[in-house]
């Protein structure tokens, strides 16, 4: 049986595992995705999505607005990843030069392009093309207006236009 995500938050909220399991079904590929769009690394990402999903489960009787579960779990992941990047890193040498990563690959280009975008505009894009969110689900989980998310999306779209513009000519 699948439920809406409103259902789903209420019943996993009372301790319904098979609903936060369709949950994790239905978002665990978008969150990826989004999150290695903020990050750039998929291992993190995925890590990094696990966690969102454990800190929800904590957390899923404690919310007050079940119709936002979706922001809420893409709030968390976005925490996670800024805290992430804040952390420092280990830096390790390798003992041969690192090949650089294939240049034919259009999903590989985007990500990249993404990457040089902003913080603000790597967010409003990764949640819109990665994860699949519409503008008003983008307001919602960032705190700021819907017109705010298509402002920003379309200045990260005027940056986004010449980066990958060799994506066009073929």
């Amino acid at each position: 049986m699948t439920l809406t995500d409103r259902e789903i938050a209420c019943r996993a909220g009372e301790g319904d595992v098979p609903a936060f399991v369709q949950f994790v079904g239905r978002y665990r590929a978008p969150l990826i995705s989004y999150v290695y769009g903020l990050t750039g690394q998929r291992d993190d990402a995925e890590e990094m999505a696990q966690e969102a999903f454990c800190r929800a489960w904590e957390k899923l009787p404690t919310l007050r607005q079940p119709q936002r579960l979706v922001s809420f779990l893409y709030r968390i992941a976005h925490n996670l990843a800024v805290s992430e990047g804040r952390r420092p890193r280990p830096v390790t040498l390798p003992a041969e030069p690192a090949a650089d990563p294939p240049r034919d690959d259009p999903g590989a280009d985007v990500h990249r392009a993404v990457a040089h975008l902003s913080d603000e505009h790597r967010v409003v894009v990764s949640l819109r093309h990665f994860a699949g969110l519409s503008h008003e689900e983008i307001a919602r989980a960032l705190g700021v207006p819907a017109g705010t998310v298509r402002s920003r999306l379309s200045r990260a779209y005027d940056r986004l236009r010449p980066l990958l513009a060799h994506l066009l000519e073929d």
